[in-house]
């Protein structure tokens, strides 16, 4: 019995997180307006198919999806947190910073960045061929971060 009890706490208590953390189907409108210039700008000839507001532990984030297959993350102030290209296209060369797309173009020679996202510290970028980067904004490997430490 006190089995099925726990059991049952169990299930229930991720039945709510999992509603807790789900994204809210929202309009394009309602975008912050840095999202929606970021779309307008990039994305104006991509059918926007769903998007969604995010309330999770970090924040409100939203999740914007078009009918091309590219999705884009935006964080609560509109400013782009990740981008994905549509299959067998590469994300918006403005985006990425400048020296990240020289040593890509240098060292990957015909490889494009299908992704990317801003991370602390720098950018993570995915190529047309799977290797994926860590790099600073002045495209110097990133360091990894040290887990054990105190923030």
């Amino acid at each position: 019995m006190k089995r099925i009890l726990a059991l049952m706490l169990v299930i229930s208590a991720a039945s709510v997180s999992v509603t807790m953390f789900a994204g809210t189907p929202i309009k394009q409108a309602d975008l912050p307006n840095a999202a929606q210039a970021f779309i307008s700008k990039y994305f104006s000839n991509d059918q926007v198919r769903k998007v969604e507001k995010d309330n999770g532990y970090r924040g409100t984030e939203y999740e914007v999806d078009f009918a091309s297959g590219a999705e884009v993350d935006f964080k609560s102030d509109g400013n782009w947190k990740e981008v994905k290209s549509a299959r067998g296209k590469s994300v918006p060369s403005e985006i990425v910073p400048s020296a990240i797309a020289k040593y890509v173009s240098t060292n990957f020679k015909g490889l494009t960045i299908v992704e990317i996202s801003r991370k602390r510290g720098g950018y993570e970028v995915e190529l047309s061929n799977g290797t994926e980067l860590k790099l600073t904004e002045d495209a110097k490997p990133m360091q990894p971060r040290d887990k054990g430490r105190r923030r």
